[in-house]
C-alpha cells in the first residue's frame, strides 16, 4: 500500500487576517479529499480543522504575527519544519507571486535543490509588478513549480507570457471550495421593509496607490453612511462592521471602529466584529447571517458570494477587480474610484434588496471550477 502523500501548505496564515487564514483551512481540507494527502498547515493551528501544524499549540498565536524579532523567528522555524520531511511544498493562496522581498522563495528554492520534493502554488494571483527585476524573479520561481492553479484570467495570462506553459491551470480562488468547511445552505428571503435588515460592511485599511485608482477611504465613510442614513427610512437596519484583518501594523480594527462610530453618532445600530484568532468558519458564519454585504477586503467579497449572500465590492486593488470581472458582476454592485458617492452606494443597495443586477457566473459554477484547483494537479488522487 502507498503511503499518503505528504503535503505541506505556506502562505500568510497566522497573520491574523481572516482570508489567509481561510486558505490554510481549505489547502488542508482539500488536499486531502482530493490528492489524498496527510496535510501539514505551515503556521499555528486553525480552529476545527483537521490537519498537522508547525507551531506547537502553546506558542501564543499572537507572537507569531508580531512584527518583530520574536514573531520574525517563529516564523522561521515554523517555515523550516514545514519543509523537513515533505514530499510536496504548496504557496497555498493570496497574492503571493509578485517579485517582492520574501524569505519564503528563497528558501523553496533552496530545498528543491537540496531534496526530492516538488514544489507548487495553488489558488495565488501573479503580480502586479513594481519594475522588470521583480517580474524577472517571479519568472525564475514560477519555472521552478511542478504545478501553478491561478485565481484569475489576468493571471493567467501573465503565467503564460512568463514561460508556465502546461504547468499553469487556469483555476479560481481557494474560497470557491468553501463548501468543503461549512455545507452550502439556501439563501432565507431578505426581509420586507419595515422589517429588520441586517448589513455586514468591511472596510479596509489601505494606502493610495500610483499604478492604480483608489477610492478615498474617509469618502468612502461618508458615503456609506449618508446611504445607509436613508435606507433607515424603509427598514429597522442593523449593521455588523467587520474588521476582517487584525493585524497591529496592517489590520482594520481602528478604520471598523471609526465606521461604526459615525454610524452611531447617525442613529443607526451598529457593532463591530474583529476578527483576532485562527477562526475563520466563525467569521463565514457571521458573514452568512447578514442580509447583504459591502465589502471593501476581497474575501468579504468572495465568501458573501459563495455563501449567497448579495454583496456589493469596493475596488481598491487590481485583485478586486479581477474577481468582479472573472463572474461577471454588474456595474452598480462595485465602488470605484470614478464612482463612490452616496447615490452609488444607495443604487447597489436597491439591486441587492431588489435580486437585480446579479453576477454573471453562478456561485455553483464558480464551486465547481474551484475543485479543478486540486483535481488538474499531476498527483491528484483518483477520486470522484
Amino acid at each position: 500500500m502507498e503511503r499518503e502523500l505528504r503535503a505541506s501548505f505556506t502562505g500568510y496564515y497566522g497573520m491574523r487576517n481572516f482570508g489567509d487564514d481561510l486558505f490554510g483551512a481549505i489547502c488542508a481540507a482539500a488536499s486531502r479529499r482530493f490528492w489524498g494527502a496527510s496535510p501539514r498547515v505551515v503556521g499555528p493551528a486553525i480552529a476545527t480543522v483537521d490537519s498537522l501544524y508547525t507551531m506547537p499549540g502553546w506558542y501564543p498565536p499572537a507572537a507569531y504575527g508580531g512584527s518583530g524579532l520574536v514573531g520574525k523567528a517563529g516564523r522561521l522555524y515554523s517555515f523550516l519544519r514545514g519543509v523537513r520531511d515533505t514530499d510536496l511544498l504548496v504557496m497555498g493562496g493570496g497574492s503571493v507571486i509578485n517579485g517582492r522581498s520574501s524569505f519564503r522563495e528563497p528558501l523553496m528554492l533552496s530545498a528543491r535543490r537540496r531534496g526530492r520534493l516538488q514544489l507548487a502554488a495553488v489558488g495565488v494571483s501573479i503580480g502586479p509588478f513594481e519594475n522588470t527585476a521583480a517580474q524577472e524573479s517571479a519568472k525564475a520561481f514560477i519555472n521552478q513549480l511542478s504545478y501553478l492553479a491561478v485565481r484569475d484570467r489576468r493571471s493567467h495570462e501573465l503565467a503564460i507570457e512568463l514561460g508556465a506553459g502546461e504547468r499553469v491551470h487556469r483555476g479560481r480562488d481557494l474560497a470557491g471550495l468553501l463548501s468543503l468547511l461549512l455545507p452550502p445552505s439556501e439563501r432565507r428571503r431578505l426581509p420586507a421593509p419595515g422589517q429588520t435588515l441586517r448589513i455586514g460592511v468591511a472596510p479596509c485599511r489601505y494606502s493610495p496607490r500610483l499604478d492604480y485608482p483608489t477610492p478615498g477611504t474617509k469618502a468612502l465613510q461618508d458615503s456609506l453612511v449618508g446611504a445607509l442614513k436613508d435606507l433607515r427610512a424603509r427598514y429597522r437596519l442593523e449593521v455588523e462592521v467587520f474588521s476582517l484583518n487584525g493585524h497591529p501594523l496592517h489590520g482594520d480594527v481602528e478604520l471598523a471602529r471609526t465606521w461604526q462610530q459615525a454610524l452611531s453618532a447617525q442613529g443607526i445600530p451598529a457593532r463591530q466584529i474583529r476578527y483576532l484568532h485562527c477562526d475563520p468558519v466563525a467569521t463565514v458564519r457571521a458573514i452568512a447571517a447578514c442580509d447583504a454585504f459591502i465589502s471593501t477586503r476581497l474575501h468579504g467579497a468572495i465568501v458573501a458570494y459563495m455563501l449567497g449572500v448579495p454583496f456589493m465590492i469596493v475596488d481598491y486593488h487590481p485583485k478586486c477587480t479581477d474577481f468582479a470581472d472573472d463572474i461577471a458582476l454588474p456595474a452598480s454592485r462595485r465602488i470605484t474610484a470614478r464612482r463612490n458617492d452616496a447615490p452609488a452606494f444607495a443604487h447597489g443597495l436597491e439591486t441587492m434588496l431588489d435580486g437585480e443586477d446579479m453576477p454573471g457566473l453562478s456561485r455553483e459554477d464558480y464551486a465547481l471550477q474551484a475543485r479543478e484547483i486540486f483535481r488538474c494537479a499531476p498527483w491528484a488522487a483518483a477520486m470522484p
